[in-house]
């Protein structure tokens, strides 16, 4: 039940945020990211991909709830209970992604962006490490 109702919700701000976005960027309303703040497309790029996303892996995973229910799998609930978070990131992922290769195609990536994949870290004495 936890995907019914999780891809249910995802649907619907899919949905609104398809139909209605985001004309500005207000808080709480709208997909946020540093990238979708670089300038006004990269904004509606975003909140127009977000939209999609959400909407398709909503769906992927209702789907996957009502299939879950139908097979009567939901007494493995504590599965479903550890992955379902997992259908909520990947929208977000994929946005970031394909935001980062429009701005990288249009030449407008920030100087000072720094991609989150290919972050090293380096130990050293103490308690922080080094960039």
């Amino acid at each position: 039940m936890i995907y019914i109702a999780c891809g249910a919700i995802m649907l619907v701000i899919g949905l609104l945020w398809l139909i209605s976005p985001a004309k500005r960027q207000i808080p709480f309303y709208g997909y946020h990211s540093y990238l979708a703040q670089v300038n006004k497309n990269s904004f509606k790029f975003a909140q127009k991909r977000a939209g999609l996303n959400f909407i398709a892996f909503g769906l992927i995973q209702l789907l996957l709830g009502i299939g879950i229910h139908l097979f009567k799998w939901d007494r493995y609930f504590l599965l479903w209970l550890l992955t379902f978070y997992l259908f909520i990131i990947f929208p977000i992922m994929a946005t970031e992604k394909a935001l980062k290769s429009y701005l990288q195609n249009r030449h407008e990536l920030p100087a000072d962006y720094i991609d989150p994949d290919k972050v090293k870290r380096e130990r050293t004495k103490g308690f922080r490490d080094r960039k």
